[in-house]
């Protein structure tokens, strides 16, 4: 069993042109196809990919005529296979079989021959089609530009569509320069592809398509993206992972190109991220975490072997083509609907030197950090196989209330908007993050700006979620604590906290000990602690105060009458263990236990002087203890035990402790209160403090906070939201107030 966490926030990028090469005007074929490509391709030829795209344009050849599918899709799948079929074998058939694909794509919508599509076929969805038309008639275009079938009348039809596809999308289209948009991904690749095959071909007009291509899109858009510190940087995808493979994919491909042209583009550090971000974003059971928008029925999805043939296609580092040939071979991942992409991610293949990699690894674009105690998965707070607890926010969610994150109600944001976190805030941010080499993880969410309404300041004064992850030493279990504090200076005002799980809470009958800050009992409805066994695992909570069960009858948040700021939906079952707290000086304080069906974890409250916290034992001994005053003094006891983990927040001074009958003395001086990581140290049957330093990370998580891009016309994802699941590892994630980009 490992651990992981998982946290997210956005930064911004700055564009740096880039001087573009001249016109390709050399002979065909120009993108992909040299002799290096055609000699792989015929030792595959018999199996693998490569022989799955033969036979499929093989049995193309008796079938009834294909429809088209999604836009093209079907078609653009044939026109790939056969593209890979005739290069591989020359033949006439393959040949035949590409061109009437190709004559598909250019004039066709739904049937082959019904002459609907032609100059406005691009113009579906916003221009989601051109992904499908122009790459893969660009590539047919080039490829068989001799061919026989391939006339001059034939091309010049094509380069009419093309030129009508393109100037459409620059004028109208979805997102046409915005980096991290897919469908600014299937734009690029679709004019980066038009602009090599017809240079030199299409007069003036090819020419001002090579500039916008080389000198915008590339030497300006791309560039940006690609350089430190933006959206792209860490291999993350900001629109969330339903969207991300093809995405990805496209990028990959399109710089490959783009590069054996001239262009100058380099995505090795890009593709280095985009391996290491899919290893760490796969939880326990072999599935991965979104990240954003997502409509499945699963908590979870699978992964893709788009995001893989990325990597193992592109201009990727000797050793990260490997590791993801072999991701894909481990997980048996293919995709069929891309035979193009899986025959160009054929080669050599290693196993990913998991136990040898960092234990934490930062996307710096979406500011998401991974870490964890080892290596077997990561995800949301899963324990092995078992999802305990997950957000199942439905597709274009437009509340935090729909996932674990927690919110205050402001006055000044629009009723509709009520009880959510605003989309307004630029101040939302992690103050803190760490790991230490002995497993111990922390952070602190800010989210006090996420109430500010347009240019009007929060009036939310302070709204803080701090976490500690607190594993067992070999990382099969763990206690997960959540300390929640708001002022809004208004009793009304009150602070909405939620945990929702996939399975059947109940009172918690396992013996697991008390609440986590007894006396607090009382409130109509309430429970105490509450648990259940999901697959072998038991989730348990305990909480003050305690909280009320609840269930959502709702799937999305599109239903007649539905305030957006107060939809509760999931799209998958859950029940809420939901809390609501007086918001005059709000807070509240939960433990979530992630075990084996046994439940053997407790948690008892403490307190002492200048300061509260909490024991627990079980998966690991410990103390999470934080001060009530900003000066003074901060002391305590705590068990005297082998190895006790004591976590302390907001202390930034030296730790005291001594032996007192069974328990052991700490006193800590408190300095005044400064957003700071947590002092963490090891204490033992003695009484002797050890420090607990922090683990080492394959990039140093940032030193100052990272601001966060929102619109009020999009959907936020919430400051902070956990969950856990069985036998393998458990991960753990924090999610920040993050921009979504509006779907279509």
């Amino acid at each position: 069993m490992r651990i992981a966490l998982v946290t997210i926030c956005l930064t911004g990028w700055m564009a740096a042109a880039r001087a573009a090469p001249h016109e390709p005007i050399g002979p065909h074929p120009r993108m992909l196809l040299d002799a290096n490509l055609r000699a792989a391709w015929q030792a595959q030829r018999r199996s693998g990919p490569v022989a799955v795209a033969i036979e499929l344009c093989n049995d193309d050849a008796g079938s009834e005529p294909r429809g088209a599918l999604y836009m093209g899709s079907e078609w653009k799948k044939m026109l790939q296979a056969c593209l890979v079929a005739w290069a591989v074998t020359g033949d006439a058939r393959h040949t035949r079989s590409a061109l009437k694909y190709f004559i598909a794509l250019l004039d066709d919508l739904d049937k082959i021959g019904d002459g609907k599509g032609g100059d406005t076929a691009a113009n579906r969805d916003a221009g989601y089609a051109i992904r499908n038309l122009g790459p893969y008639t660009a590539l047919a275009y080039d490829w068989l530009h001799g061919a026989p079938g391939m006339t001059e009348q034939l091309r010049a039809r094509a380069r009419q569509r093309w030129a009508a596809w393109l100037s459409w999308y620059e004028r109208s289209g979805y997102h046409p320069h915005d980096p991290g948009s897919n469908y600014q991904a299937g734009y690029l690749l679709a004019a980066t592809m038009i602009a090599i095959a017809e240079a030199g071909e299409a007069e003036e007009a090819g020419g001002e398509l090579w500039k916008l291509v080389a000198d915008q899109m590339w030497g300006k858009d791309m560039a940006a993206a690609l350089s430190p510190g933006s959206v792209l940087e860490g291999g993350d995808w900001d629109e969330g992972w339903q969207y991300g493979p093809l995405a990805v994919a496209s990028y990959a491909l399109a710089a490959r190109v783009a590069r054996q042209v001239g262009i100058k583009v380099d995505v090795a550090d890009w593709l280095h991220g985009v391996l290491r971000r899919h290893v760490y974003a796969l939880n326990p059971g072999g599935r991965l975490w979104v990240g954003g928008d997502f409509d499945s029925e699963a908590a979870y999805a699978e992964p893709a072997a788009l995001t893989l043939a990325a990597v193992a296609l592109g201009d990727a580092r000797p050793d990260d083509r490997r590791w993801a040939r072999g991701e894909l071979a481990r997980l048996k991942l293919r995709d069929r609907d891309s035979p193009l992409f899986e025959a160009l991610a054929v080669g050599e293949a290693a196993a990913v030197p998991r136990e040898t990699w960092p234990l934490w690894y930062l996307a710096g674009g979406t500011a998401t950090l991974f870490s964890r105690t080892g290596y077997a998965g990561n995800f949301v707070l899963s324990r092995g196989t078992a999802d305990l607890i997950v957000d199942p926010s439905p597709y274009g969610s437009l509340s935090t209330l729909t996932g674990n994150a927690p919110t205050v109600r402001s006055k000044q944001l629009p009723e509709p908007y009520q009880p959510s976190q605003g989309a307004w805030g630029a101040g939302v941010r992690w103050q803190w993050t760490t790991q230490t080499e002995g497993g111990v993880v922390a952070a602190r969410c800010d989210y006090s700006d996420a109430f500010r309404f347009q240019d009007t300041p929060s009036d939310v004064a302070g709204a803080l979620r701090d976490f500690v992850l607190l594993p067992s030493a070999d990382g099969r279990d763990a206690q997960l604590v959540i300390v929640d504090r708001a002022r809004t200076g208004d009793a009304g005002r009150k602070m909405y906290l939620r945990f929702r799980v996939p399975g059947v809470l109940a009172l918690d009958r396992s013996g697991a000990g008390g609440n986590a800050a007894a006396g607090a009992a009382g409130a109509a409805g309430a429970v105490g602690a509450v648990g259940a066994v999901i697959r072998g695992s038991r989730v348990t909570i305990r909480g003050t105060p305690p909280g009320a069960l609840a269930r959502t009858a709702l799937k999305d948040c599109f239903q007649p009458g539905t305030p957006r700021g107060n939809c509760d939906a999931a799209r998958i079952p859950v029940i809420d263990y939901r809390v609501e707290v007086d918001g005059r000086d709000a807070r509240a304080v939960h433990v979530i236990d992630a075990t084996d069906a046994r439940g053997s974890a407790t948690s008892q409250a403490i307190s002492g002087n200048g300061g509260s916290g909490v024991v627990l034992q079980g998966p690991r001994d410990a103390v999470v203890v934080w001060p009530t005053q900003q000066t003074g003094a901060l002391s305590y006891r705590a068990p005297r035990r082998r190895a006790v983990s004591h976590v302390m927040l907001d202390v930034r001074s030296r730790i005291r402790a001594q032996v007192d009958g069974d328990a052991c003395a700490v006193t800590v001086d408190l300095i005044g209160h400064r957003p700071a990581p947590p002092l963490i140290v090891t204490l033992d049957e003695q009484c002797t403090v050890t420090a607990d330093p922090e683990a080492s990370i394959t990039r140093a998580p940032p030193r100052v906070p990272l601001p966060i891009r929102a619109t009020p016309s999009v959907r936020p994802a919430g400051c902070c939201s956990a969950g856990a699941a069985d036998a393998t590892p458990i991960a753990m994630g924090l999610i920040m107030l993050m921009r979504r980009r509006k779907r279509r």
